[in-house]
Protein backbone atom coordinates (compact mmCIF):
# COMPACT_ATOMS: atom_id res chain seq x y z
CA UNK A 1 0.00 0.00 0.00
CA UNK A 2 1.04 3.72 -0.90
CA UNK A 3 1.82 5.37 2.39
CA UNK A 4 0.60 9.02 1.39
CA UNK A 5 -3.80 9.45 0.97
CA UNK A 6 -4.26 5.85 2.45
CA UNK A 7 -2.24 5.08 5.65
CA UNK A 8 -2.11 8.91 5.93
CA UNK A 9 -4.95 11.57 5.63
CA UNK A 10 -2.48 13.37 3.11
CA UNK A 11 -3.48 16.36 4.88
CA UNK A 12 -0.06 18.15 5.57
CA UNK A 13 0.81 20.00 9.11
CA UNK A 14 4.06 22.09 9.84
CA UNK A 15 5.43 20.66 13.23
CA UNK A 16 8.96 21.78 13.64
CA UNK A 17 11.47 23.85 11.82
CA UNK A 18 15.33 23.96 11.68
CA UNK A 19 17.94 27.12 11.13
CA UNK A 20 20.82 28.11 12.51
CA UNK A 21 21.54 24.95 14.68
CA UNK A 22 18.26 25.03 16.22
CA UNK A 23 15.28 23.69 16.41
CA UNK A 24 11.58 24.94 17.19
CA UNK A 25 8.29 23.39 17.69
CA UNK A 26 5.57 25.22 15.98
CA UNK A 27 3.13 25.98 18.49
CA UNK A 28 0.48 28.85 19.58
CA UNK A 29 3.44 31.17 20.74
CA UNK A 30 4.11 32.53 17.29
CA UNK A 31 7.51 31.87 15.82
CA UNK A 32 11.28 33.47 16.93
CA UNK A 33 12.56 35.78 14.13
CA UNK A 34 15.38 33.23 13.63
CA UNK A 35 13.18 30.70 11.57
CA UNK A 36 10.56 33.31 10.11
CA UNK A 37 13.07 33.03 6.78
CA UNK A 38 12.67 29.36 6.52
CA UNK A 39 8.61 29.63 5.94
CA UNK A 40 9.61 32.75 3.97
CA UNK A 41 11.40 30.70 1.36
CA UNK A 42 8.98 27.80 1.76
CA UNK A 43 6.42 30.17 0.61
CA UNK A 44 8.11 31.38 -2.07
CA UNK A 45 9.33 28.17 -3.58
CA UNK A 46 5.55 27.14 -3.88
CA UNK A 47 2.37 28.15 -6.18
CA UNK A 48 0.89 31.13 -4.97
CA UNK A 49 -2.50 29.59 -5.16
CA UNK A 50 -1.48 25.70 -4.16
CA UNK A 51 -3.55 22.70 -3.83
CA UNK A 52 -0.93 20.57 -2.83
CA UNK A 53 -0.86 19.80 0.65
CA UNK A 54 2.86 20.63 1.65
CA UNK A 55 2.46 23.96 -0.28
CA UNK A 56 -1.11 24.41 1.37
CA UNK A 57 1.04 23.72 5.03
CA UNK A 58 3.52 26.79 3.93
CA UNK A 59 1.17 29.35 3.25
CA UNK A 60 -1.18 28.48 6.18
CA UNK A 61 1.49 28.98 8.95
CA UNK A 62 2.48 32.29 6.77
CA UNK A 63 -0.80 33.75 7.01
CA UNK A 64 -0.58 32.33 11.18
CA UNK A 65 2.17 33.85 11.66
CA UNK A 66 4.13 36.39 9.50
CA UNK A 67 1.03 38.76 8.64
CA UNK A 68 2.47 42.32 9.37
CA UNK A 69 6.09 41.23 8.77
CA UNK A 70 8.34 41.76 6.10
CA UNK A 71 8.56 37.85 5.30
CA UNK A 72 5.10 37.95 2.91
CA UNK A 73 4.76 39.19 -0.44
CA UNK A 74 1.99 38.84 -1.97
CA UNK A 75 2.78 41.53 -4.77
CA UNK A 76 6.22 40.10 -5.92
CA UNK A 77 6.19 38.62 -9.46
CA UNK A 78 7.30 35.30 -10.18
CA UNK A 79 9.59 35.77 -13.06
CA UNK A 80 10.63 31.71 -13.72
CA UNK A 81 10.07 28.47 -12.38
CA UNK A 82 12.67 26.12 -12.02
CA UNK A 83 11.02 22.40 -11.83
CA UNK A 84 11.88 19.38 -10.14
CA UNK A 85 13.75 16.53 -11.94
CA UNK A 86 14.72 13.10 -11.64
CA UNK A 87 18.15 14.50 -11.43
CA UNK A 88 17.48 17.27 -8.51
CA UNK A 89 14.02 16.83 -6.37
CA UNK A 90 14.16 20.44 -5.77
CA UNK A 91 11.34 23.37 -7.05
CA UNK A 92 13.26 26.57 -7.35
CA UNK A 93 11.21 30.03 -7.94
CA UNK A 94 12.61 33.46 -9.19
CA UNK A 95 10.83 36.59 -7.96
CA UNK A 96 11.09 40.13 -8.76
CA UNK A 97 10.17 42.49 -6.53
CA UNK A 98 8.36 46.22 -6.66
CA UNK A 99 11.16 47.76 -5.49
CA UNK A 100 13.29 47.07 -8.71
CA UNK A 101 15.92 45.38 -6.75
CA UNK A 102 17.62 42.04 -7.80
CA UNK A 103 15.62 39.18 -8.38
CA UNK A 104 15.32 36.68 -5.48
CA UNK A 105 15.36 33.20 -5.40
CA UNK A 106 14.33 30.54 -3.05
CA UNK A 107 14.36 26.40 -3.44
CA UNK A 108 12.70 23.70 -1.39
CA UNK A 109 13.25 20.22 -1.87
CA UNK A 110 14.10 16.78 -0.24
CA UNK A 111 17.74 17.54 1.87
CA UNK A 112 20.34 16.06 0.05
CA UNK A 113 19.03 18.21 -3.24
CA UNK A 114 19.31 21.22 -1.39
CA UNK A 115 22.76 19.94 0.01
CA UNK A 116 23.89 19.71 -3.19
CA UNK A 117 22.45 22.89 -4.44
CA UNK A 118 24.23 24.80 -1.52
CA UNK A 119 27.80 23.14 -2.85
CA UNK A 120 28.01 22.35 1.26
CA UNK A 121 31.47 21.15 2.50
CA UNK A 122 31.27 17.39 3.92
CA UNK A 123 31.54 19.22 6.94
CA UNK A 124 28.53 21.58 6.82
CA UNK A 125 26.62 18.51 4.90
CA UNK A 126 27.20 16.06 7.65
CA UNK A 127 25.80 18.50 10.25
CA UNK A 128 21.85 19.25 7.89
CA UNK A 129 21.89 15.36 7.52
CA UNK A 130 22.15 14.57 11.70
CA UNK A 131 19.34 17.18 11.55
CA UNK A 132 17.01 15.72 8.69
CA UNK A 133 17.65 12.44 11.35
CA UNK A 134 16.55 14.10 14.21
CA UNK A 135 13.41 15.28 12.54
CA UNK A 136 12.52 11.82 10.47
CA UNK A 137 12.95 9.86 13.99
CA UNK A 138 9.45 12.14 15.05
CA UNK A 139 7.68 10.40 11.94
CA UNK A 140 7.76 13.68 9.95
CA UNK A 141 8.58 14.53 6.29
CA UNK A 142 11.69 16.46 5.80
CA UNK A 143 12.01 19.63 3.58
CA UNK A 144 14.96 21.80 3.21
CA UNK A 145 14.96 25.50 2.05
CA UNK A 146 17.67 27.74 0.00
CA UNK A 147 17.91 30.78 -1.45
CA UNK A 148 19.99 33.47 -3.07
CA UNK A 149 19.71 36.94 -4.75
CA UNK A 150 20.34 36.99 -8.71
CA UNK A 151 21.60 40.37 -9.78
CA UNK A 152 22.47 39.13 -13.45
CA UNK A 153 21.31 40.03 -16.70
CA UNK A 154 20.16 36.41 -18.64
CA UNK A 155 19.34 33.87 -15.48
CA UNK A 156 21.17 30.25 -16.08
CA UNK A 157 19.46 27.57 -17.75
CA UNK A 158 19.55 24.83 -14.29
CA UNK A 159 19.03 26.10 -10.70
CA UNK A 160 22.14 24.37 -9.96
CA UNK A 161 24.05 27.25 -11.47
CA UNK A 162 22.66 29.39 -8.62
CA UNK A 163 24.72 29.77 -5.79
CA UNK A 164 22.28 28.98 -2.98
CA UNK A 165 22.64 29.64 0.68
CA UNK A 166 21.01 26.87 3.12
CA UNK A 167 18.20 29.04 4.81
CA UNK A 168 16.66 25.55 6.69
CA UNK A 169 14.75 22.74 7.88
CA UNK A 170 10.91 22.17 7.62
CA UNK A 171 9.45 19.05 9.19
CA UNK A 172 5.72 17.87 8.18
CA UNK A 173 3.02 16.04 10.24
CA UNK A 174 0.65 13.41 8.06
CA UNK A 175 -1.32 11.99 10.56
CA UNK A 176 -1.83 8.13 10.23
CA UNK A 177 -5.62 7.51 9.46
CA UNK A 178 -7.54 6.72 12.38
CA UNK A 179 -8.73 3.39 11.13
CA UNK A 180 -5.43 2.12 10.01
CA UNK A 181 -3.93 0.46 13.17
CA UNK A 182 -7.05 -1.96 13.06
CA UNK A 183 -7.18 -2.39 9.64
CA UNK A 184 -3.22 -3.78 9.55
CA UNK A 185 -4.14 -5.59 12.17
CA UNK A 186 -7.34 -7.52 10.51
CA UNK A 187 -4.93 -8.44 7.52
CA UNK A 188 -2.44 -9.72 9.67
CA UNK A 189 -5.00 -12.57 11.20
CA UNK A 190 -6.22 -13.00 7.87
CA UNK A 191 -2.64 -13.72 6.94
CA UNK A 192 -1.73 -10.76 4.54
CA UNK A 193 1.27 -9.47 4.67
CA UNK A 194 1.41 -5.53 4.61
CA UNK A 195 3.87 -3.24 2.99
CA UNK A 196 3.95 0.19 2.60
CA UNK A 197 5.61 2.21 0.09
CA UNK A 198 6.76 5.73 0.75
CA UNK A 199 8.88 8.39 -0.48
CA UNK A 200 10.05 9.63 2.70
CA UNK A 201 13.71 9.30 4.49
CA UNK A 202 13.92 5.87 5.75
CA UNK A 203 13.94 6.91 9.64
CA UNK A 204 10.66 8.86 8.89
CA UNK A 205 9.26 5.39 6.79
CA UNK A 206 9.81 3.49 10.18
CA UNK A 207 8.16 5.69 12.56
CA UNK A 208 4.86 6.07 10.39
CA UNK A 209 5.01 2.56 10.06
CA UNK A 210 5.77 1.66 13.99
CA UNK A 211 2.32 4.04 14.34
CA UNK A 212 0.45 1.99 11.85
CA UNK A 213 0.69 -1.46 13.00
CA UNK A 214 3.41 -2.91 10.50
CA UNK A 215 5.48 -5.85 11.54
CA UNK A 216 8.77 -4.99 11.21
CA UNK A 217 8.94 -1.23 11.18
CA UNK A 218 12.39 -0.84 11.54
CA UNK A 219 12.90 -3.35 8.30
CA UNK A 220 13.31 -0.27 5.31
CA UNK A 221 14.20 -1.28 1.44
CA UNK A 222 15.86 1.79 -0.17
CA UNK A 223 14.82 2.56 -3.92
CA UNK A 224 18.85 2.47 -4.24
CA UNK A 225 19.23 -0.79 -2.37
CA UNK A 226 15.89 -2.10 -4.46
CA UNK A 227 18.04 -1.54 -7.72
CA UNK A 228 21.06 -3.23 -6.65
CA UNK A 229 18.94 -7.11 -6.17
CA UNK A 230 19.44 -9.53 -8.36
CA UNK A 231 15.96 -10.89 -9.67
Amino acid sequence: TDKTGTLTENRMRIEALYADGVFHDVGPDGLPEAVHPVVEHGILASQRDPFDPMELAFHRLGNETLLGTEHLHATWQLVREYPLSPELLSVAHVWRSPDGGGLVVSAKGAPEAIVDLCHMDEAAAGIVREAVRTLARRGLRVLGIASTRFEGRELPESQHDHPFAFVGLVGLQDPVRSTVPAAVAECRAAGIRVLMITGDYPETASAIAREAGLERPESVLTGTELASLDD
